[in-house]
């Protein structure tokens, strides 16, 4: 369309445009999240967001940096709104246990959280659009492998992506993660988006027929295209769910092990700006947690062969257990005495020239009252654990800690610790949102870990959907490494995760006092994402400079 013609473009439709295109795309994208039972909306839900874009691209008569400004608030707002939704549970920590005000807690939510989330979509479909010299059909697929490209090196806060967000618990389809991970899966929900864009342009601009029949016969080609990665994500995922089923070794007499989550729900009604939002009154005492586990071990055949492990999930044991001896003896006695191994966390600290340096720990003690490993946390919450970018502004930092209450600031880990309890029972347990790390889990699967068990402690986010982003995020790593995944929660919602993604035990609902018993078969699965994701993720980059090379070479980019 010529300058002409869009400066003469009304302002209130751009300002039309600007904000539906804007709220649309956010609530989608904030109902995309786990918890609502509307993921799937994640298929549409980047739609609104680049037509607006591209509305305003050829409608705004402006200049190049205006188009970037006016780009980023659209991606900003989307993302705010986004933040809001999806992320209720980070709103209601900074409330209730930040002790800031709600109308604040919101605010940090959506204009902070939704800075980082509206950045985000601002390079995944603003930055690409804004180099495009004349849009067509052949835009589409490069900007589609553009966010392919880049989705699995872009930094944020908590490690989660579009695919993840989408396609969970989506039959067969998720189960193609173990080939190209979560993230990408973005090809399905992206794709379809800039599919329903294609055949909106052909619709809108069908003045010139020749152009238009190309473009048609693009299309028509591009959706055969998407319809059978669809069938093949389908035919792969129901053959994958069979062969999990099907090719079970023998049971060999060191790959079996009973596994007991304790559920105390203990209370952090002291931590609150006000108890009654702590949803529990159960006090955390360490006798409270042996006489809990004492009931779930007495529902353990006597008869049982198999080792156990007692698993106590992330903040419930009330000591540094390598500082005070009392209640690390006791432990130590409890396993011995019972015979089971004790799986908790903990936290340690040790003084060096800088200074004392704390660290979140998770601790296994073996069936003999030993310690048998540890493990460092490797990924710190930001603002609960640690507080971004500290060392490039100490003033903000400094001003964050005298005001935020219950904040820590933890030194990460480095090593992806694997605890042997056999020669065909090796387990590792990353701390909370350690899983939110694709290469955490990773790390440990590659270590030789045959059995992922996540020690968490949801409290903070009180009734919200934290637990639900939790337990999608854990079927993520399940399937892309091909292990079963313990998510021990101490307020809920504690499962058990099978390989395939699915719970192969009850879910025990949020701020229920419970536990969960089952017995495990633990055998080595092939993973190709486990064992070869550079390779996927260089395919993407590949495919992408190979259509900007192309794109480049005919013009259509980096000119005005």
């Amino acid at each position: 369309m010529s300058n002409k013609i869009s400066s003469q473009i009304p302002i209130t439709k751009i300002r039309t445009t600007f904000w539906i295109g804007s709220i649309v795309s956010g609530v989608l994208l904030g109902l995309n999240a786990p918890g609502f039972g509307t993921q799937w909306f994640g298929l549409v839900s980047f739609f609104p967001l680049i037509f607006t874009l591209e509305q305003l691209r050829e409608k705004s008569c402006v200049s190049l940096r205006k188009h970037c400004l006016l780009f980023f608030c659209v991606c900003w707002l989307t993302g705010g709104i986004a933040s809001l939704i999806g992320g209720n549970w980070i709103t209601n920590s900074i409330h209730v246990f930040g002790h800031i005000p709600m109308i604040f807690a919101l605010l940090i939510t959506g204009a902070g959280y939704g800075l980082e989330v509206g950045l985000q979509l601002f390079v995944y479909f603003g930055l690409p659009l804004l180099c495009i010299r004349k849009l067509g059909s052949w835009d589409l697929p490069l900007r589609l492998s553009f966010v392919a490209a880049i989705d699995p090196w872009y930094p944020r806060l908590f490690h989660w992506n579009y695919g993840g967000l989408t396609f969970s618990q989506f039959p067969f389809i998720e189960q193609a993660a173990d080939i190209i991970g979560s993230s990408g899966l973005l090809l399905y929900s992206a794709g379809l988006s800039f599919l329903l864009l294609g055949w909106w342009r052909l619709k809108s601009d069908s003045k010139n027929f020749v152009q238009s029949e190309a473009t048609r016969r693009f299309l028509k080609r591009a959706t055969a295209a998407y319809i059978s990665l669809c069938a093949a994500g389908l035919i792969y995922g129901a053959w994958r769910v069979q062969d999990l089923k099907t090719n079970v070794d023998l049971p060999k007499s060191d790959s079996l092990i009973n596994v007991i989550v304790i559920q105390p729900n203990f209370s952090l009604q002291n931590l609150a700006s006000n108890p009654d939002l702590a949803h529990s009154k159960r006090q955390g005492n360490l006798e409270s947690l042996l006489e809990d586990s004492e009931q779930a071990l007495s529902k353990l055949s006597n008869q049982t062969a198999e080792p156990t492990l007692l698993v106590w999930p992330e903040s419930v044991f009330p000591h540094p257990f390598f500082k005070v001896n009392e209640a690390s003896s006791k432990v130590m006695h409890f396993a011995k005495e019972h015979n089971t191994s004790i799986l908790f966390s903990t936290v340690d600290w040790n003084n060096t020239e800088s200074g004392i340096k704390y660290h979140g720990v998770s601790v296994l003690v073996g069936a003999n009252g030993k310690v048998l490993g540890r493990y460092n946390k490797i990924f710190l919450i930001p603002f609960g654990e640690m507080i971004p970018f500290s060392n490039l502004f100490p003033g903000i930092a400094s001003l964050l800690r005298h005001n935020i209450a219950n904040m820590s600031e933890f030194e990460p880990g480095k090593e992806y610790s694997v605890f042997s309890l056999s020669e065909n029972v090796k387990l590792s347990a990353p701390i909370c949102f350690d899983v939110f790390s694709p290469n955490v889990v990773r790390g440990m699967s590659l270590n030789g870990a045959n059995l992922i068990v996540n020690l968490s402690n949801l409290a903070w986010f009180g009734r919200t959907t934290a637990s639900d982003n939790m337990a999608a995020v854990l079927r993520w790593r399940a399937i892309e490494n091909r292990v079963p995944v313990v998510f021990a929660s101490n307020n809920g919602e504690s499962v058990i995760i099978g390989a395939d993604g699915k719970n192969i035990s009850r879910q025990l609902e949020l701020f229920e006092k419970g536990a969960l018993i089952s017995k495990l078969q633990l055998q080595s699965r092939f993973s190709f994402f486990r064992q070869y994701v550079e390779w996927i993720r260089g395919g993407f980059v590949c495919i992408f400079i190979v259509l900007v090379v192309i794109a480049h070479v005919r013009g259509k980019i980096f000119h005005k």
